[in-house]
């Protein structure tokens, strides 16, 4: 006698749907497409929330660390689960363009702001119409938020932006040095980082839901062992380049004390003129509360994006470290800056 299946149940339906999804996107990103046959997207939908079903692709690699710290080990330097081998692959191999322009800096450097700015420069003061900032740049790296397909990034118009959180060596489009793309890198100095680094990976998905407090966060950021790796090796490996004809190296803090004068030292690097009424249109729409409160730039449109922005200031470190903690961080910078010829303004 045969048994009868007892009715699903509506948490049941909705697995079956996740894994349905999953299923779609995994043929998608083994398909084959032909350059010729894919448009141009004219904006990218909203992405559901980072899990590591749809997002990290070989789950064996993943590993957890103390206080559910979770990441990937690419070339030995601990990345976000979502920094994938087939995306990073496609990153260190996608062609490059002269006019193209990737931005690159360690996380919490200012990047979001550098990528207003330079969504702007390009657009002579305004952005695209009907878009956001995530509409208007390429991550190529992730597989989450800004994933697109070679053939979408190959079939897109020039000039095109993207974004890069990675070491030089592990750069987009392989040796900068070697392709044409115009590198723009944005440096911010360490304590500011670790803080804002801190606050925004703990308790997000692809972190594990991190629960550490700030003094195993230190102490895992000076290690190096915090998602994109040691942050000293990340800025001087750029910093080393910084004379490169196609290598345009600039700091948080410079950028808040000179806007104008950075604006109009980064505009001749990619070769863009600028009028007074354009730099002063650009100062002001990339002002920190405006790009907070703008549906362009505040990525309203991504769910883990929710507190992007958090101070936008220089100093703020102070609210977090001890005296005993800023004293030895002071040691361990003094020592891995000694004689790169690199400062940075810590209030």
């Amino acid at each position: 006698m045969k048994k009868r299946r007892a009715p699903q149940t509506a948490d049941a339906r909705r697995c079956a749907a996740l894994i349905h999804i999953a299923a779609l996107i995994h043929i998608r990103n083994k398909e084959k497409i032909v350059t010729s046959d894919v448009q141009p997207p004219d904006s990218f939908h909203p992405e559901q929330e980072y899990t590591d079903g749809l997002h990290a692709e070989v789950l064996e690699e993943l590993r957890v660390g103390e206080h559910n710290y979770k990441y990937r080990l690419i070339n030995g330097i601990v990345m976000p689960p979502y920094v994938t081998p087939s995306r990073y692959e496609l990153s260190r191999t996608i062609g490059l363009r002269a006019n193209d322009v990737c931005y690159t800096g360690y996380p919490k450097s200012g990047t979001n702001w550098l990528a207003h700015i330079l969504v702007r420069i390009v657009n002579d003061g305004e952005v695209p119409h009907d878009k956001t900032l995530r509409d208007s740049l390429h991550w190529i790296e992730s597989s989450t938020h800004y994933s697109r397909t070679r053939a979408e990034l190959d079939a897109l118009p020039s000039p095109r932006i993207f974004s890069s959180h990675m070491p030089f060596h592990m750069a987009l489009g392989g040796d900068p040095l070697s392709n044409s793309c115009k590198h723009v890198y944005i440096a911010r100095n360490p304590k500011d980082v670790a803080v804002s680094y801190y606050h925004f990976e703990a308790g997000q998905p692809w972190s594990g839901r991190y629960d550490g407090a700030w003094s195993h966060w230190l102490q895992m950021f000076v290690d190096g062992q915090v998602q994109r790796g040691d942050w000293f090796a990340h800025v001087l490996g750029w910093w080393k380049h910084r004379d490169a004809a196609n290598v345009h190296f600039m700091t948080y803090e410079d950028l808040l004390t000179d806007f104008r004068g950075e604006l109009r030292r980064l505009a001749r690097f990619l070769e863009v003129e600028l009028s007074d009424a354009v730099v002063s249109t650009i100062e002001e729409r990339t002002a920190f509360n405006n790009m907070r409160q703008d549906r362009f730039s505040n990525l309203h449109d991504v769910v883990e994006m929710k507190h992007l922005y958090r101070k936008g200031s220089v100093g703020s470190w102070k609210e977090q470290f001890t005296v005993a903690q800023s004293d030895g961080f002071d040691e361990i910078y003094e020592r891995q800056m000694r004689g790169t010829g690199l400062e940075f303004r810590f209030e």
